[in-house]
């Protein structure tokens, strides 16, 4: 059977065409010609995600949602229809609004609008046997949700850093609550922010009150930023009542295992419940992410560093926190305390198998594992 693939992604995006040409090559590689038919984010988000009267979602189909991030466009979109999930919201013109690079516009309101789509694409998957959505749209909202990510992996047993639950929240609270708890560090984090967008790392412990972010405050506004830096006093007050007003998350900082010196934490991506690609990264800040300024370690010797018996109990418990979720794919985050005597599961990504360049032993690229295993998964 020849397979027909929709891409509901943002064409243009390197996410989106990378995908594509990776798809390309390798159907045809197996003699057969496959294209997907891209379906815009922009067109999905003013329907709330009814498909109605969109022709590609007419026919059979296999439906990868991609990232709607990197398009100003979408971004818009998606902030307007978080306005119309909430009817509190006063009147704005989103879609004219003017978005300069990093500008951090109403996150939480922009999740809301995201959650409102995919819960609509839920219902037109619903009504559309003849479609293959290879997430559930309702698994995709979950896990950009980090505590109820949290909730849900440690119920499977998975262990995960401490949380906080007090309510209301203040960065004096929080700094009482962590010493108490004998935290070294605490990340306050954005609910549901990705690619350590809206992160300040506290240290209760620490003769000064300080905090390490990409956030930087421009004549009021927030920015995320590529400059891991130190801030205090009013720069630390206004960068963390940012993240509170936005819905937060704050968790226990696991002292990172480290290679040459440099803190590494682990992207395990998992496809169909199963580690599939493992991705060190290495980086002198408490914040691993490749665009801050982190580098791939090398496979070999970051295994050689932990221990057989720690390393296997901790792709388990990746592939337990990726069974919560009706998705072929989730990107685990996984952190190996200092010494290797504990690890620890920190937020499982909807979207976390983007990694150019990579191939496994085989040869073979994230994208073409997803890919292989989708087709057999599906018979085609």
């Amino acid at each position: 059977m020849t397979p027909r693939y929709v891409l509901i992604a943002n064409p243009g995006t390197k996410r989106c065409e990378t995908y594509r040409a990776e798809l390309a090559a390798y159907w045809r590689a197996r003699g057969v010609a496959v294209e997907p038919e891209v379906v815009p984010w922009a067109e999905v988000v003013p329907r709330d995600g009814n498909l109605d009267d969109l022709p590609a979602f007419d026919r059979p189909a296999i439906v990868r949602m991609e990232s709607p991030g990197k398009d100003d466009t979408a971004t818009r979109l998606l902030l307007e229809a978080g306005a119309r999930d909430d009817p509190s919201e006063p009147p704005r013109d989103w879609r004219g609004l003017e978005l300069p690079k990093g500008l951090l516009v109403r996150p939480g309101l922009l999740y809301r609008g995201f959650r409102r789509v995919l819960t609509g694409l839920k219902k037109s998957f619903e009504t559309r046997p003849h479609l293959t959505p290879t997430a559930c749209p309702l698994a995709v909202a979950e896990m950009f949700d980090k505590e109820a990510t949290a909730m849900k992996v440690r119920a499977a047993g998975v262990p995960i850093p401490e949380t906080l639950l007090l309510r209301p929240r203040t960065l004096g609270a929080i700094y009482v609550a962590a010493f108490e708890f004998g935290w070294q560090t605490a990340y306050v984090k954005l609910n549901t922010g990705s690619s350590a967008t809206g992160i300040v790392v506290l240290h209760p412990h620490a003769n000064e009150r300080y905090g390490v972010t990409t956030l930087a405050e421009i004549d009021g506004a927030f920015y995320n930023s590529r400059l891991v830096r130190r801030v205090t006093g009013p720069a630390l007050e206004s960068a963390v009542r940012f993240i509170l007003s936005e819905g937060d998350v704050a968790q226990q900082g696991i002292p990172m295992g480290q290679i040459d010196g440099q803190n590494f934490d682990v992207r395990v991506v998992c496809v169909n419940a199963k580690p599939a690609a493992v991705i060190f990264r290495l980086s002198p800040h408490p914040m691993t992410n490749l665009h801050l300024g982190g580098r791939r370690g090398d496979y070999g010797r970051c295994r050689a560093a932990i221990p057989t018996r720690e390393w296997l109990d901790a792709l388990d418990h990746c592939a337990d926190a990726a069974a919560c979720f009706d998705s072929t794919v989730a990107g685990v985050d996984l952190v190996f305390e200092r010494g290797f005597r504990r690890h620890y599961v920190l937020e499982v990504n909807a979207f976390g198998d983007f990694f150019p360049g990579w191939t496994d032993a085989g040869g073979r690229s994230v994208h073409a594992l997803e890919i292989g295993a989708t087709a057999a998964r599906f018979g085609c």
